[in-house]
């Protein structure tokens, strides 16, 4: 049974004109004078006042004090808000979180969180950290199958195979047992030498060193089919990645030096 309020009879209360100007003045001063009209307007109406007395004695039309109370009656405190202040009498709505975003920049794979400096960089160069942080997302809801599945260039039921594998094994269970012997994988003197001269050229040409840029090229050029995981391995080794950009501005500086003395 709902409760019942009992009414409150102000018959024989004393009421001071100064001291409600003062207090309606400072509570102006937080919610408006708007604001504290319509308090007043659904507050007379709850005592019991005619709706045509409520709007002389707050000097408003009538049919706008049967407005306020219709509205209060039916949006509850948000009709007593006042969409000018900041004032609010509910909690904000909370704002909803922005998609997450997966996109490449060079070897990496970045976690586009959706807010300024808020990103999670994956090396392509540890393909169990990707797989590990990626399917947990995956797991989690946060990202989706078809985004992880192409971060990690694999099929949707693949990945969500994988993403079932780190749920109930963790994450030892996507360790690539062939890692070891792609890694290990012979490569001879002249495909080194071909992978070298492949990586100066993307270096100086472009700026495009990618492993599977430079495979795609290799393929092309030589028809030389290697894994873009074991290039990897092998710009790794060598230290090539460390002359990416050096290696460009170190050719235009020996160009220069020569025009230079070409010209004296």
């Amino acid at each position: 049974m709902a409760e019942k309020v009992r009414l409150i009879d102000c018959q024989g209360l004393a009421f001071s004109p100064a001291l409600s100007e003062r207090r309606i003045a400072r509570a102006a001063e937080s919610f408006g004078f708007g604001v504290i009209r319509r308090i007043l307007c659904f507050a007379l109406y709850l005592l019991g006042l005619e709706r045509s007395a409520i709007g002389r004695s707050l000097g408003i039309p009538s049919d706008t004090a049967k407005s306020i109370i219709k509205a209060i009656l039916r949006d509850g405190l948000a009709a007593l808000e006042d969409r000018r202040r900041s004032t609010r009498f509910r909690p904000p709505a909370p704002l909803e979180a922005p998609p997450i975003h997966l996109r490449e920049a060079e070897e990496q794979i970045v976690v586009d969180f959706g807010f300024p400096d808020r990103q999670l960089k994956l090396s392509r160069q540890d393909p169990l950290q990707v797989k590990t942080v990626l399917l947990s997302m995956l797991n989690s809801g946060l990202l989706s199958k078809g985004q992880v599945a192409q971060a990690i260039r694999l099929t949707l039921s693949h990945t969500a195979a994988l993403g079932r594998r780190l749920r109930e094994q963790g994450a030892l269970s996507l360790v690539d047992q062939r890692q070891g012997q792609q890694q290990d994988f012979v490569v001879s003197p002249s495909v080194k030498a071909e992978l070298i001269q492949q990586f100066a050229v993307e270096a100086i040409r472009s700026g495009r060193t990618s492993s599977r840029a430079i495979s795609e090229k290799l393929k092309e050029r030589c028809s030389l089919d290697i894994p873009d995981r074991t290039v990897r391995h092998h710009l790794s080794r060598m230290g090539l990645r460390r002359i990416k950009h050096s290696l460009p501005q170190l050719l235009a500086a020996v160009k220069k030096t020569s025009k230079n003395c070409s010209t004296s």
